[in-house]
């Protein structure tokens, strides 16, 4: 007889194999020596000459991405954690964020940490966070609903 796994199990699975992606980008990778930041000043300076997209500027892009980069995080570390676990969840991507940015104003002189990503990182995974707290109760509902169905049948 195999054993069922529950939803922390994978869950943990995914959240450390996207924990080290984030380490992975934010520690690791050396973006100034990757052409995206050209790819995307291009797009920006190719759709603005058509008039879309006005006002945008990369740093808009950037901010956007830490906001999407953290959104996972959200998700995942209240389906991993037991108790308070959507308040700790966001903390904990909180506080990943704030080391990562300490790690990279401190010890990567090829990165600068900032306050800007701490607060779009945070506001990411509140997004996250809330998203979960959708998906779970939604869940809920569905399974007690299912069974109030089976106990109307019997």
């Amino acid at each position: 007889m195999r054993l069922r796994r529950g939803p922390r199990s994978w869950a943990l699975g995914v959240l450390l194999a996207y924990l080290a992606f984030v380490l992975v980008v934010a520690l690791a990778l050396k973006l100034g020596e990757m052409p995206l930041p050209e790819i995307v000043f291009r797009f920006l300076q190719e759709t603005q000459e058509r008039g879309y997209l006005t006002g945008v500027r990369f740093g808009h892009v950037e901010a956007a991405a830490n906001v999407l980069f953290f959104v996972p995080l959200g998700v995942l570390l209240p389906l991993v954690l037991r108790e308070h676990r959507f308040l700790l969840g966001w903390l904990a991507a909180v506080g990943l964020s704030v080391g990562i940015e300490a790690a990279q104003f401190f010890f990567l002189a090829s990165r600068v940490g900032s306050i800007r990503d701490i607060v779009c990182n945070a506001l990411g995974a509140a997004i996250g966070v809330l998203l979960c707290l959708v998906i779970v109760r939604w869940r809920e509902v569905r399974t007690i609903r299912t069974a109030n169905q089976v106990h109307k049948i019997d």
